[in-house]
């Protein structure tokens, strides 16, 4: 169930949040790590785009509660933690374009248990081939893009 979402407004030089809830936007407590684009909070964990251009619609899916690794988190969350995600998948999936999703839980450089959702399109720069593998340089979204696609996703999310 998606608890709370925002309406995201951009403009040329940065995100504006106004009205956005502190549980959305602080960040985790223990560690700091925070979305670029929150979108929606679900049952266990936070939704926000990712800015990338090379990917339109990547999201970060991060665990509410802070563990710093995988392993650290009790199988039910977990459980929790992976519909989340799945949920997610399905809501880039409905977007049109989106052939597959592929996902990756890192962590090397923030600990903090999230996972990188990526939409993947035929037309991709890299198509066929992992998302990090001979992808060409990031560059953000335009700031109509980013809101196209953050309603398109709350959209989706909130079925």
């Amino acid at each position: 169930m998606v608890r709370w979402a925002m309406t995201v407004v951009v403009d040329n030089t940065n995100v504006v949040r106004a009205g956005v809830p502190s549980s959305l936007d602080s960040g985790c407590p223990a560690c700091g790590f925070s979305l670029w684009l929150p979108i929606a909070e679900l049952s266990v964990s936070r939704v926000g785009l990712y800015d990338d251009a090379r990917f339109p619609g990547r999201v970060i899916v991060s665990a509410i509660e802070h563990f710093d690794h995988l392993d650290d988190v009790e199988p039910s969350y977990l459980a929790q933690f992976m519909v989340d995600v799945q949920r997610v998948s399905s809501a880039l999936r409905s977007l049109g374009d989106v052939e597959r999703t592929n996902m990756a839980i890192l962590g090397n450089r923030d600990a903090h248990v999230h996972a990188h959702v990526f939409p993947r399109r035929l037309d991709d720069a890299n198509a066929g081939r992992a998302p990090w593998d001979q992808a060409p340089p990031h560059t953000k979204l335009s700031p109509e893009t980013r809101n196209r696609i953050c309603s398109e996703i709350r959209y989706a999310l909130l079925g």
